[in-house]
């Protein structure tokens, strides 16, 4: 990329150019890559491979993204500050580092994905400038103790999986040296019939089933239903209670972490009745990490939760990425200009949502184009 260019504050036409750019050029590198002859996990050499097998519709999402996270900003391409929050596999980093960002910023929660990451910027020579291995309290610290003032915090098909979104969102609000934009777009879109039914199976399944490890499992996930889970931590936490009432209390706890789950037996104890009640019928998470499987969450009731944190927070429909045979590529064309026409109505045929948010309480962005 041009120097001179990357010092100047882009007009949205002239970033989408940029973007473009940089998709292909990251594209062309990633198609080279030899994922064999790195030393990486198991995980997320399965996770890139998945990735990789439709990369252009993955380069087009995050590029989606990355254009919301920076069309309009007062600030040039070299000097934003870029988190990717719960980055995964690493590509939505590459791509910001291959766009010219400035300063970009990977942070997962997994420790094997941070590994990771290093080896496969290293192979690319497009190396993140910060890695932060931890939640959001490790990002929180790391930024603060770093004195480094964030421009965006951008996510895909993370938000869904976290376990305290209300809690999530206050502690990004102690950010509050940084004016930055949050763009946050997840799969798990409650509004969209056809996905809802689809996932609600798998949460089923993930409740009441134990699941076989296979290759490339991410070992911090459990296999054993997590029904069973809570009751071997009911079980282990009060081993007064007889079955009955242990079965009873996993089925009452459904998306809590032990910590939580603890906390309603003492209640149980000392009232004979718990007060939480699941958000969802069928949401449920991994008892020991808090990892939700793809959490149905109210659209409206999340907006609320991200304003009351003091963001300004709207919520819009994502649109269907670039890719696929030519029948799947019109298909797609179509909704989206149904997405187009409806905007936030459209949100029945959305194949995600985006949360959209700005600390500087100055409105977040309108539209995905």
């Amino acid at each position: 990329m041009n120097e001179k260019r990357s010092l100047e504050t882009l007009n949205n036409k002239q970033l989408q150019k940029h973007l473009n750019f940089a998709a292909s050029s990251l594209y062309k590198k990633l198609l080279k890559l030899d994922l064999t002859s790195l030393q990486l996990s198991d995980y997320n050499q399965r996770y890139l491979r998945s990735k990789i097998s439709k990369l252009e519709s993955t380069l087009s999402l995050y590029s989606k993204l990355l254009f919301l996270s920076l069309k309009n900003s007062q600030f040039s391409l070299k000097t934003s500050v870029l988190v990717d929050y719960g980055g995964g596999s690493g590509v939505m980093s590459l791509l910001a580092a291959e766009l010219g960002v400035g300063t970009v910023i990977y942070n997962d929660i997994y420790d094997v994905s941070c590994k990771d990451i290093e080896i496969l910027s290293n192979a690319l020579g497009l190396k993140p400038d910060h890695i932060v291995c931890g939640d959001v309290d490790d990002l929180v610290s790391y930024l603060q103790e770093k004195s480094i003032s964030i421009n965006v915090i951008v996510s895909y098909d993370v938000l869904e999986h976290i376990y305290d979104v209300d809690s999530h969102f206050k502690k990004l609000g102690l950010l509050s040296g940084s004016v930055f934009r949050i763009v946050y777009a997840s799969g798990a879109n409650i509004e969209n019939p056809f996905y809802v039914r689809s996932v609600t199976k798998q949460q089923i399944k993930a409740e009441y089933e134990t699941r076989k490890k296979i290759w490339g499992h991410k070992e911090r996930d459990s296999l054993l239903a997590f029904f069973e889970i809570r009751k071997q931590i009911i079980s282990a936490y009060a081993p007064d209670l007889n079955p009955e009432t242990v079965d009873y209390l996993a089925r009452c706890t459904r998306g809590l972490i032990q910590a939580d789950i603890e906390k309603c037996i003492e209640e149980f104890r000392s009232k004979g009745n718990i007060t939480y009640r699941i958000d969802h019928p069928t949401n449920t998470c991994d008892p020991y990490t808090g990892n939700w499987c793809e959490h149905l969450m109210d659209l409206e009731q999340l907006k609320g939760m991200v304003r009351n944190s003091g963001f300004s927070a709207q919520i819009i429909t994502g649109r269907y990425p670039a890719g696929g045979s030519f029948l799947l590529r019109l298909v797609k064309l179509l909704l989206n200009v149904i997405l187009q026409i409806m905007g936030r109505r459209g949100m029945f045929v959305a194949p995600y949502y985006v949360l959209l948010a700005e600390s500087d309480q100055q409105g977040a962005i309108q539209s995905v184009d």
